[in-house]
């Protein structure tokens, strides 16, 4: 959250907006479908060789992840660490919270309804 700048101009109220918001539980979260194994050789190797990686732990609880979740989730805790950060460090006066399963990464055609989310949230906050 690049909160940091903000306060260097001398605004009255400073609004923050975080998307990494606690998770909704309501909402289906739809797990990516894993792409199809085609291509080459050498691409299938590549994909034998890192599903016999795979934790059979992770199988064995319902969750099978690809290299997709992996990096989303990765990602997700990485955005989660530096915004928990910058709102200690410069906390805002009012921060708006977006649920982090709001909306999957590569969703643009939702655009809309994260946008009357968005709206709707602030309104609640305001």
């Amino acid at each position: 959250m690049p909160i940091a700048p903000a306060f260097n101009d001398h605004t009255d109220l400073k609004i923050a907006v975080n998307l990494g918001g606690a998770v909704v539980k309501s909402k289906k979260i739809e797990q990516p479908v894993a792409p199809v194994k085609t291509g080459s050789f050498l691409h299938a190797q590549v994909n034998k060789f890192i599903d016999s990686l795979r934790d059979e732990s992770a199988t064995v609880l319902g969750v099978d992840w690809g290299m997709y979740d992996v990096a989303n989730q990765s990602f997700d805790a990485m955005q989660g660490t530096i915004a928990r950060q910058k709102l200690a460090a410069y906390p805002p006066d009012m921060l708006l919270e977006i649920p982090r399963n709001a909306c999957g990464m590569l969703e643009f055609d939702r655009v809309d309804e994260m946008i009357e989310l968005g709206r709707q949230t602030a309104l609640r906050h305001i």
